[in-house]
């Protein structure tokens, strides 16, 4: 009798070992799968924010001038700052590139255009139903504070338009590399629900803030 039963434990302690990974790895991805604390990617973009601007002291800002090597640039889809506007009570999270998933969550800087602080012209969008809705109440002379995980910039409204999606002034102005400006938009009218063929548009001058100096 204590030999079967000597057998039998060999075989189930065979059968363990032999079935051993394919257990953790089931365990492994019900745990996954279970998880609480999901991996927050939002998280981790608000951190590249915040400790970059507490460690602004070490990046070498001289005579307003940042060299573009002490810069920490975010990657496509990470929040690398905010746009504020006092005037509209306008606050939103920025983040680096426009894809709709980023519009979700907030205002999207177009990776075909300059960084603020470049010389050339930033353009940021966001949705008209979130924050960006509110610059229907934005008038020249307003301040916009773009403030990013490597400095801070004010520029000072000189228009407010409406134009087509694709008007040829804005592509003039993303094309200039002659001084820093910044385009903001939303789809208009701010009020419609779905995509439009018409614009808001505003157009701003860097009037305060560091320049990054290129290739240092």
């Amino acid at each position: 009798m204590v030999i079967p039963i000597l057998f039998l434990m060999m075989g189930y302690s065979l059968m363990y070992i032999i079935g051993r990974p394919v257990i953790q790895f089931a365990t492994t991805s019900l745990q996954l799968f279970l998880l609480s604390d999901v991996p927050n990617h939002e998280r981790k973009m608000q951190i590249l924010f915040h400790d970059s601007k507490m460690e602004k002291q070490s990046l070498g800002v001289e005579n307003d001038i940042i060299p573009s090597s002490k810069i920490n640039y975010p990657r496509s889809g990470y929040q690398y700052g905010k746009v504020a506007i006092d005037s509209v009570k306008l606050d939103a999270l920025l983040y680096y590139g426009d894809s709709a998933e980023i519009l979700r969550k907030g205002v999207g800087h177009y990776s075909g255009s300059v960084y603020p602080g470049e010389l050339g012209t930033t353009l940021i969008g966001g949705h008209n139903t979130a924050e960006f809705g509110k610059m229907i109440g934005v008038q020249v002379t307003d301040k916009v504070n773009v403030i990013t995980n490597y400095g801070e910039y004010i520029y000072q409204v000189y228009d407010v338009t409406v134009l087509d999606k694709d008007d040829h002034r804005i592509s003039q102005l993303l094309a200039q590399k002659k001084k820093a400006e910044l385009v903001l938009y939303t789809c208009y009218p701010v009020d419609s629900i779905g995509l439009t063929n018409q614009r808001l548009f505003i157009l701003c001058n860097l009037i305060k803030g560091p320049m990054i100096q290129l290739n240092n």
